[in-house]
């Protein structure tokens, strides 16, 4: 009997050290999070019979449904052209068996682990966004020239991280103000969320921002269907505004972009005060901050008056590969002067930086802390893209180039998909029918993880891994977690923008606090009401 009992202790200390292990480590390293899925899943094979294995699958049948998932996958290799190729997708989607069996062949947790594990994990959050904050602001000294760098993972992958531990502080909060004496844990733990919000949008990943802001939407949606109170009214207002306010600022940017000054080609000046010819390309629409790109341009006097400010000669390219001359000349349009002597000689020190270091708008350098600059950016390739045709390099064209080929393979294969491992060639030949100009290593496939079910596996391969995930939810009685139900809403939401389940980071992400939400989640959290706070 004490053997017994010394086996149980063990099994459930080894399982609470290995979510420990694996919730710390989640926002600092990929390779780290693949020896903590193993550990996590190792460990709940360790200390107990195979006979308790059995019952744990009994008692948990819905683990079946999720299992199937990667069922799913092995059917697609059927029709499989490129079994090396499916072989790695295989491998990556491996963690919808990993991660889901070590957490259902563990014994339960307690609640006060469970809440612990919560609150470990918004801690190694907190750490790493102040890390990444710091390389943000000292950007020179750790060799970052670009934002998405700032974070130790993928930044995308990094602001759903950060967005669920903002709902996960909400819930701590909570249940600590339930206990008498929490209150400088709940100062600490509010202090934490907002920061974690405002390092949100220091982070500029527009597809977490953008999950976020819905999911909050929903959490105030779910309030008021629940709770009946005369400030409902107040709460309408907020959510509206909340509605309101991001297309207000997009709005905004987007006019400032598309305010264009009028040229008239009789009117112009035609030579710089040095007496040198201007060339202008009425033609082309090609804009930064109002100013046109193409106008006002004086080559010969742009060549010796930079060349005489800067190493990186005028006619060589910058570190990211692209034309010091292009950078140059779309830098001083942003900054309203002219491409001549005379528009070099006003730009600062701080300036020549700048465009050295490949920056082509000012406002990318001054105006780093907003999202400003990254919703311009959006614009800017969106109004590129719609000019030239040419997607490559650019974020949102590329996508777009990434969506029209999906759409193009799934019309010939709406049904059953193409299956597991075929989409590079697939994709090469929608790519070719399309005549797009995406250079060969820009091609890959959508970053849209409804429109990559569809592609593998049709529509009918969509909507069993749709119903596999939601069913547990109901097998299970959590049906009333609203924890639970935020994660889907802000997964859901981010998969319009990304292939979330079919990365390393994505997919580890969601099995964990899914597979931990749905059979760990204590009675609080499971029957979870806003009416009972107010009772």
């Amino acid at each position: 009997m004490s053997l017994k009992n010394n086996t149980a202790e063990l099994r459930e200390k080894s399982f609470y050290y290995s979510l420990l292990l694996f919730v710390i480590v989640l926002p600092f390293s990929e390779a780290l999070v693949s020896i903590a899925a193993a550990f996590l899943f190792l460990q709940s094979l360790l200390f107990q019979p195979v006979s308790d294995l059995k019952k744990s699958l009994i008692r948990h049948k819905s683990i079946f449904y999720i299992l199937a998932i990667f069922g799913v996958y092995l059917l697609g290799m059927l029709h499989t052209r490129d079994f090396a190729l499916s072989l790695y997708e295989l491998k990556k989607v491996a963690f919808w068996v990993v991660i889901p069996l070590g957490i259902v062949l563990s014994p339960r947790l307690s609640e006060k682990r469970f809440y612990k594990v919560i609150t470990v994990f918004c801690i190694a959050v907190t750490v790493v966004a102040v890390i990444a904050a710091i390389r943000f602001i000292f950007k020179s000294a750790f060799n970052i020239s670009d934002f998405r760098d700032i974070s130790l993972i993928s930044h995308i992958r990094y602001s759903y991280q950060v967005a669920l531990a903002i709902f996960c502080c909400i819930f701590l909060v909570i249940r600590s103000s339930k206990e008498s004496g929490g209150f400088k844990y709940r100062s600490a733990i509010i202090t934490m969320a907002v920061w974690l919000v405002l390092f949100l949008f220091l982070l500029k990943s527009i597809i977490g921002i953008i999950a976020f802001w819905g999911t909050v939407c929903f959490l105030g949606l779910y309030y008021l269907y629940t709770v009946k109170r005369k400030f409902n009214y107040l709460l309408v207002v907020i959510l509206a505004i909340l509605v309101a306010l991001p297309i207000i600022y997009t709005k905004s940017v987007w006019n400032d972009f598309y305010n264009v000054e009028k040229l008239d080609p009789q009117t112009v000046d035609k030579y710089t005060a040095s007496g040198n010819p201007y060339t202008f390309n009425f033609d082309s629409q090609e804009k930064e901050n109002g100013h046109w790109v193409q106008s006002y341009i004086c080559a010969d006097e742009l060549r010796t008056e930079w060349n005489k400010r800067s190493e990186c000669k005028y006619d060589s390219l910058n570190i990211h590969g692209f034309s010091n001359r292009s950078t140059l000349v779309r830098y001083l349009t942003s900054r309203g002067l002219r491409k001549d002597s005379a528009g070099v000689s006003q730009l600062t020190e701080a300036d020549i930086k700048n465009i050295e270091q490949g920056i082509a708008n000012y406002i990318y350098a001054e105006k780093r802390f907003s999202l400003y600059p990254r919703i311009y950016e959006t614009i800017w390739e969106y109004d590129r893209y719609k000019a030239t045709g040419n997607p490559n390099d650019q974020s949102l064209s590329q996508r777009i180039e990434f969506v029209k080929a999906s759409l193009e393979i799934i019309k010939t294969n709406i049904w059953f998909g193409i299956g597991t491992g075929n989409w590079k060639a697939e994709y090469a030949k929608a790519y070719d029918e399309l005549n797009s100009q995406l250079k060969q290593e820009n091609q890959r496939s959508s970053h849209n993880q409804y429109l990559n079910y569809i592609v593998k596996f049709g529509l009918i391969g969509f909507a069993v891994i749709m119903s596999m995930i939601l069913i547990p939810v109901f097998k299970e009685n959590q049906e009333k977690n609203l924890l639970l139900w935020l994660l889907f809403v802000f997964i859901g939401i981010a998969n319009w923008g990304d292939a979330n389940l079919e990365t390393h980071m994505g997919l580890s992400f969601f099995c964990l606090f899914y597979s931990l939400f749905l059979w760990h989640s204590p009675e609080q959290i499971k029957n979870f009401t806003f009416q009972e706070k107010h009772k």
